[in-house]
């Protein structure tokens, strides 16, 4: 389209419209644009989805201490009998619905690992000895307290940037006895 405008000297001038230089221009600052807000876009998906993880390790690690703490009030016998500094699986038994620690990561008959186990997150359990000194305190070499074990429960998981993991530690002491 071709209009007709004045100029300064008040001449007729015709301007034909936007030129290519001025397209092409205008094209990059859009794509620019556009790039930018998606780019953005899927750093918060991937931010969101990572704070999700972390959420439900932390729920996953609050579920492992209050599980083996049902596990010592049933009986410390199982408690104390385990194998120390060995990794141990947590599984809910839906038939009898007491918490259980495997070796193995198969689910045992009867059982459920009560997280997405096979998809995302590894939870496992480690039970180490406790030495105390003539004081009561724990300390790193002493007397064996047959009584007290120190537990420490991981949840890892795959991220985009690798493998990822969260640990809680606590003890664990005989407390019915």
């Amino acid at each position: 389209m071709k209009y007709l405008t004045f100029n300064k000297k008040n001449k007729f001038v015709s301007n034909k419209g936007f030129s290519i230089v001025e397209v092409i221009i205008a094209t990059a600052i859009i794509s620019v644009t556009i790039f930018a807000l998606m780019s953005t876009a899927q750093k918060g998906i991937e931010l969101s989805n990572q704070a999700l993880r972390q959420s439900q390790a932390n729920t996953l690690l609050e579920e492992g201490a209050e599980a083996v703490k049902s596990i010592r009030d049933a009986d410390w016998v199982t408690i104390a009998d385990l194998t120390l500094d060995t990794d141990y699986y947590l599984f809910f038994n839906i038939t009898t619905n007491i918490w259980s620690l495997n070796l193995s990561s198969i689910t045992p008959s009867g059982s459920i690992p009560i997280y997405p186990i096979d998809s995302i997150f590894t939870r496992t359990v480690l039970v180490s000895s406790v030495d105390r000194d003539a004081n009561d305190d724990i300390i790193e070499l002493g007397t064996l307290d047959l009584k007290t074990k120190k537990i420490n429960i991981t949840v890892s998981w795959i991220a985009s940037g690798g493998l990822k993991s969260k640990s809680l530690s606590f003890y664990l002491a005989d407390i019915f006895n």
